[in-house]
């Protein structure tokens, strides 16, 4: 998306924000938000693609050099997160960004922090390709697993035809799938208005009335949008800017896109600190102080930030 898109998405944003608030939260609700809804029952055989889909997640043979498995920087007690600022690559050092969660990754549209895949499938095969990463040449791996019993049966039981690179990220997608869980908010968008405590629904009004909403929509209020991360000022101090810094410009190459990312979603996000590309905020109230600033333009008080932070918080599933 280039400047002129976002500076009109931005518009279209604030023009709706001038509805009266019972119209605009109706509007939001149905238009901009959309809860999760509870999956009927998963069959045998879908279940059986999760129990081996959360097996290769596990796995550290996976991995060229057996270090890694997806699990070592998605790690369930913390959110499918690794709550660092940056996660160790497979010869022990920082990788580039920081490591957002993939619990709800299902639900968005863009890929990776600056938003350069399309699907869940490209994004796996190039994180299992990547030399600083998993490290895999694809025909070797399912050669490797061809020949290991263990995922002989767990593959047959799935109900694929063979072992390949295809039926590999199919599995490992349905157990992130698996992972998604209904949170309060999802409840309280089907209806039901008690999930909500007074503080929570100020703080969606304020999210909703503030223009947060402009890019943080969807089924994961976020995930589907690139956005300019400095939107109403610079973020970015030009004598300390990073390569990982020009977001989609390292993609595409187009100085239209420097400084454009992925707008990250916001479910469970108060349980995955640190927060931003660059893991600049340590805490929520920092982030939430510094979208307030560089992407709405406005000054928050210290109300604002706790109300916005007590929305959040009922973005975090229910256990």
């Amino acid at each position: 998306m280039n400047s002129h898109m976002t500076i009109l998405y931005y518009f279209i944003g604030c023009c709706l924000l001038l509805l009266s608030s019972s119209n605009y939260a109706a509007y939001s609700n149905k238009t901009f938000i959309t809860p999760i809804k509870l999956s009927p029952q998963l069959t045998p055989i879908q279940t059986n693609k999760v129990i081996l889909g959360n097996t290769l997640f596990e796995d550290k043979n996976l991995s060229n050099n057996k270090e890694l498995s997806c699990s070592s920087c998605h790690i369930m007690s913390k959110s499918y997160s690794d709550n660092l600022p940056f996660s160790k690559n497979n010869i022990g050092k920082n990788t580039q960004y920081n490591t957002p969660s993939v619990e709800y990754s299902i639900y968005n549209y863009y890929f990776s922090w600056t938003g350069q895949f399309y699907n869940l499938q490209d994004h796996i095969s190039a994180i299992m390709s990547n030399n600083k990463i998993m490290n895999r040449n694809w025909d070797e791996l399912v050669q490797q697993l061809n020949n290991d019993k263990t995922y002989q049966r767990l593959f047959s039981a799935a109900k694929y035809d063979s072992i390949s690179q295809h039926a590999i990220n199919d599995a490992i997608i349905n157990y992130i799938k698996s992972l998604a869980k209904q949170s309060r908010f999802d409840l309280f968008l089907l209806g039901d208005k008690s999930k909500l405590s007074k503080k929570e629904i100020a703080g969606f009004n304020l999210f909703k009335s503030s223009g947060c909403v402009s890019c943080h929509q969807g089924t994961n209020l976020g995930g589907n949008v690139r956005q300019k991360f400095g939107l109403m000022k610079s973020y970015f101090n030009n004598n300390k800017i990073k390569q990982r810094d020009l977001g989609f410009f390292n993609i595409t190459k187009n100085e239209d896109d420097f400084n454009f990312f992925r707008v990250p979603s916001l479910r469970n996000v108060t349980n995955t600190a640190p927060y931003f590309h660059d893991a600049s905020a340590d805490n929520i109230e920092e982030a939430i102080k510094i979208m307030f600033s560089y992407q709405l333009g406005i000054k928050a008080s210290e109300q604002d930030i706790l109300s916005i932070k007590s929305f959040l918080e009922s973005l975090e599933p229910i256990k």
